[in-house]
């Protein structure tokens, strides 16, 4: 157990050394996959130094393909075998593959295995249905029966059938620190699944209770009624649950998830006419929640606030390290500022998008991008600075990027580059 612990230990230092900024390089291309002219829908997706490519064939075909990142010409696998796809993403060794809806609604989710293309488990879901890949974990709730279903993936074996009759918004996936640090689109979506997965989710139940539910086998972690109305931002974030009132003057409270009687602390916004838009995390034991006219931090043990700043309709606030990208609304689009930890305005930059690459940086890129080539900019969080990585010619929700490499469905070809050399070759 000892030796486990060291190895343990050993492999957080390297993998979170791996993800600390060192300096942006311009792109430099590796290499391209052809794409045929006919092909729709094409995108790629990094899963470490490898990506998947995948492109509509026309008649309802799907072309699916692994990838070296550094050696993209060849084909580590390929699967031509899918039909009527509209997405796909990777998760801890799988690759899950989402369907487009037929004309019922009725859609299919098909799990692959990563290594090898190969299906092994398959989930038909409905338009009234929402659904999440957790880790091992295939978690659904059905629409038509209002009920929320856990199955493990790798054995077919149902964990759990709950009653649900809240609805589809009425449960919740456990956020994390580990999660905070992956790569996002610039929607703020992450590209990819976090080194840990916490394995429990929070539902609603009766008497405006919450409920935190074990993934494992359906058993109850933490319960208490009288938490949360329908329609309130319930946040779980680690082992706590924030739970914001939807209406004017709202009081956020902090809960621990194992003792939902009585709210650790409660934070009351000084806008008495102010209700929530968000709550999130924004660093580490941060939270931030956005109103129409202010972002504030606070201290997720204590409910101290950090800083509260005026944000004009802020929608995103994404953090690196101590360091937040606060996107807001302006009359021409919206605008990125980067606050430091005091809730400082460090830089801004009208007409563009933010997106995470590692635990200190971000991509900058057009909120509209531009017909042709445009630039593709890095921001150093740490010290604030922009540089121009290169001009690419994609849409970025056919692009992927991670903290090494970027990869874009371009004209006639996926184009692969890399962002930085691999850190333990400087």
């Amino acid at each position: 157990m000892a030796v486990l612990a060291v190895v343990l230990l050993i492999f957080s230092v390297v993998y979170r050394v791996s993800q600390r900024p060192y300096g942006f390089e311009r792109f430099e291309r590796i290499g391209g996959v052809a794409l045929p002219a006919d092909s729709e829908r094409a995108r790629a997706y990094l899963d470490g130094g490898r990506a998947f490519l995948g492109r509509a064939t026309g008649a309802g075909g799907y072309e699916l393909r692994a990838v070296d990142s550094d050696k993209p010409g060849v084909a580590l696998w390929t699967n031509t075998g899918l039909s009527d796809v509209e997405t796909f993403r990777s998760a801890r060794g799988m690759v899950q593959v989402t369907g487009m809806p037929d004309a019922a609604g009725h859609r299919r989710i098909t799990l692959l295995n990563a290594n090898n293309g190969v299906p092994f488990a398959a989930f038909d879901v409905e338009s009234a249905d929402r659904w999440a890949l957790v880790g091992k974990y295939f978690v659904r709730y059905v629409g038509a029966t209002h009920r929320l279903s856990i199955t493990d993936v790798g054995t077919g074996k149902p964990m759990a059938d709950l009653d649900q009759p809240g609805g589809a918004a009425s449960w919740w996936l456990t956020d994390n620190w580990s999660g905070q640090q992956v790569p996002t689109s610039t929607a703020g979506e992450p590209l990819d699944e976090a080194l840990t997965v916490d394995p429990h989710i929070v539902r609603a139940t009766a008497d405006r209770g919450l409920e935190v539910v074990g993934l494992s086998g359906g058993h109850v972690l933490g319960a208490g009624t009288g938490l949360a109305e329908p329609g309130d931002l319930v946040y779980p974030y680690e082992n706590q649950i924030f739970v914001a009132p939807s209406r004017a003057g709202f009081e956020l409270r902090a809960y621990d998830r194992t003792r939902l009687g009585k709210a650790e602390w409660a934070w009351t916004s000084p806008d008495a006419q102010a209700r929530p838009l968000f709550v999130t995390s924004c660093g580490e034991e941060r939270i931030c929640v956005g109103e129409e006219h202010f972002l504030t931090q606070l201290d997720t043990a204590t409910g101290q606030v950090e800083f509260r700043v005026a944000a004009e309709r802020p929608s995103q606030a994404v953090a690196v390290g101590d360091r937040v990208m606060l996107r807001t609304a302006t009359a021409d689009g919206v605008t990125e500022t980067l606050l430091d930890s005091a809730g400082r305005a460090v830089h801004s930059w009208p007409g563009k998008r933010a997106a995470r690459l590692d635990e200190g940086s971000y991509l900058l890129l057009p909120s509209v991008p531009p017909a042709g080539a445009y630039a593709w900019m890095g921001v150093d969080a740490e010290h604030g600075t922009a540089r121009t990585l290169g001009d690419v010619d994609a849409r970025p929700d056919s692009c992927t990027w991670s903290h090494t490499y970027l990869a874009c469905a371009t004209a006639g070809e996926f184009s692969f580059y890399r962002i930085r050399a691999p850190w333990y070759s400087i």
